[in-house]
């Protein structure tokens, strides 16, 4: 025996392979290290992808609230361009043409005799 206080150094076993301890018994591990990082990185990725498709849906519902928002407008142009072609009409009549050229310019519809034909 030794005198207390006094380190002795570790005895080796001849032969005995890498991760084996003085007795011939393998040294075991913790766990906890190699599993917890294994976790957390496993943990990271599920959480990365978890964004990733939390974005796309958010994206998702913003392009189907676009694509509302342009059909309505589609809508309402049609709309609008439906009332101009009435409009559009409208001004053309030739009776409200012949009423603005009798009251607003004093017109008057020719005679037989101041027509003229041209060939």
């Amino acid at each position: 025996m030794a005198a207390p206080g006094r380190i002795l150094p570790r005895r080796t076993l001849e032969g005995s392979g890498k991760g084996q301890d003085s007795t011939g018994n393998r040294k075991v591990r913790p766990p906890g290290k190699t599993m917890t990082s294994l976790w957390m990185v496993l943990m990271a990725l599920f959480f990365v992808q978890a964004l990733f498709y939390a974005w796309c849906r958010v994206q998702c519902v913003n392009v189907g609230y676009g694509i509302d928002r342009e059909n309505q407008r589609h809508q309402a142009l049609l709309k609008e361009r439906n009332t101009l072609k009435i409009e559009l009409a409208r001004l053309k009549s030739p009776e409200r043409i012949e009423t603005i050229a009798r009251t607003r310019l004093g017109l008057i519809m020719p005679d037989s005799e101041q027509t003229v034909a041209l060939p």
